[in-house]
Order: structure tokens, then sequence, then C-alpha cells
């Protein structure tokens, strides 16, 4: 029996909107950096995606998900995540 992987969590807010990361669920796919990429500059280039999927070295089937700071938390990176590893999640505000 394997040990559960430890989640991983990025999160970064727009307004009262957050994108939530959890690296354990990453397949690795990197559908999100093409979608972000195509969404905001018109090309599939994962070099120019807000949202960064990296395999971690020496861990098999773990990634790690990081946000650049001109990422502006759109949501279209979770819209087309298939592994529900990505979220866009509504933040209640606090009065």
């Amino acid at each position: 029996m394997t040990p559960k992987k430890p989640a991983s969590k990025s999160i970064l807010s727009k307004r009262n909107r957050r994108v939530v990361a959890d690296a354990s669920k990453c397949a690795g796919c990197m559908s999100c950096m093409l979608r972000c990429s195509f969404t905001k500059d018109g090309d599939f280039n994962l070099s120019a995606s807000r949202i960064q999927v990296r395999k971690l070295v020496g861990k098999e089937n773990e990634y790690q998900i990081t946000f650049s700071k001109d990422c502006d938390a759109c949501g279209v990176c979770a819209v087309y995540c298939p592994y529900d590893a990505l979220a866009r999640v509504k933040v209640e505000e606090k009065v």
C-alpha cells in the first residue's frame, strides 16, 4: 500500500475569486498551460503560460503548480483541467 500524497495548494486571488491548485491530483498533462497561453496570447506556447506545471525531480507522478505574477486568476486553467487539480472558487467577503 502506497502512502497518500500530501495535498499541495497554490492560491492566487482576483477580486472575490481564487484559483486553488491541488498538485496531488495533477497528472502533468499541461492542458491548463496550453489553454492559458492560448486565451491570453492567442498561441499554444507553454513558456508563455501564466500557470506552470513542473515535474518534481526524484518524485514519481508528483508535480508542482505555480502561478506567475501576470496571472489574473481568470480561471480558464481550472475550466480545462481534466483531473480537477484546479478550481476557481468564490471567496466569502468579510464584513
